[in-house]
């Protein structure tokens, strides 16, 4: 199932720097997969909008979970 977030994700949309390979299959995993697996997504839904690193991808499920985590003490 796609993320809603796909139409402004920085990372969908290729303003983030990544190779092509490892790209593609991040984004049929996280983008067009299970994007609940997606540390964008997760703190996101979690935490805000606002607290999503620009320089996070997808596959950074520790450091979205500090974030979140952090977030959540306040």
């Amino acid at each position: 199932m796609d993320c809603a977030k796909l139409q402004v994700c920085p990372f969908y949309n290729d303003r983030m720097p990544m190779e092509r390979g490892i790209g593609s299959i991040f984004k049929k995993k996280y983008c067009k997969g299970n994007h609940h697996l997606c540390a964008r997504y997760k703190i996101m839904c979690e935490a805000g909008e606002s607290f999503v690193p620009a320089n996070l991808y997808p596959n950074m499920q520790d450091i979205a979970e500090n974030i979140i985590a952090s977030v959540k003490k306040r």
